[in-house]
């Protein structure tokens, strides 16, 4: 049976993490952490046969693609469909902030997540229909290759969620650390298990 397996990363630490601020699809620079965080995950996939390195065209991502992508040779292709979720108005904003301009709208999305749109923002199961095109795309055109995926923290729990099963409403039960790693197997055709985990967001290359 035809195979194909996908690494996701998560890209590295940027100053709107360490300020705890919304990200989303506004851009922050990775921090000296993020890049060093960067330049070990690429360190460590060096050891890996890597046919391709996909990364979302956000420059947090695009960086920490390019960290992985030289020890192959490579060069990332740049594709939308894998940005972060977007926040809309929430973006650039602490989450101090946002309870103090949008209480009610917090509120709401607290008590429910998939149904809250926050205004000029994306539902999860938009998220989830973009990045389930890219990966249709992907495995049909990179059969039995083994690829990279850099995208981001809401965004692969959300996709990681739904490829295994979970309801999207416990997605953030998944943890995403910056540069975590995250390894499965897609076999075409199989109806009991077409994604097999073989790791979930393993940081060891950060010990």
């Amino acid at each position: 049976m035809n195979a194909t397996t996908i690494i996701f990363v998560r890209h590295g630490e940027t100053l709107w993490n360490q300020e705890g601020r919304y990200q989303g699809q506004m851009d922050s620079p990775l921090s000296k952490l993020g890049l060093d965080q960067a330049e070990r995950v690429g360190e460590w996939l060096s050891k890996r046969r890597i046919d391709a390195v996909y990364t979302s065209d956000l420059k947090r991502a695009e960086r920490t693609a390019e960290c992985i992508a030289k020890h192959h040779k490579l060069k990332p292709t740049i594709d939308p469909r894998l940005r972060e979720m977007a926040f809309g108005v929430w973006e650039g904003l602490t989450r101090q902030e946002v309870r103090a301009q949008y209480a009610q709208l917090w509120a709401e999305r607290h008590q429910d997540r998939l149904q809250t749109r926050i205004p000029q923002g994306e539902l999860p199961a938009e998220v989830v229909e973009r990045l389930r095109s890219f990966l249709s795309d992907c495995t049909a055109r990179e059969e039995k290759q083994t690829i990279v995926v850099v995208s981001h923290g809401g965004a692969l729990r959300l996709i990681l969620a739904s490829l295994l099963g979970i309801p999207l409403e416990n997605s953030s039960c998944l943890s995403q650390s910056n540069t975590g790693v995250s390894e499965l197997v897609f076999r075409k055709g199989s109806k009991s298990c077409p994604w097999e985990v073989l790791c979930l967001n393993s940081t060891s290359h950060l010990a």
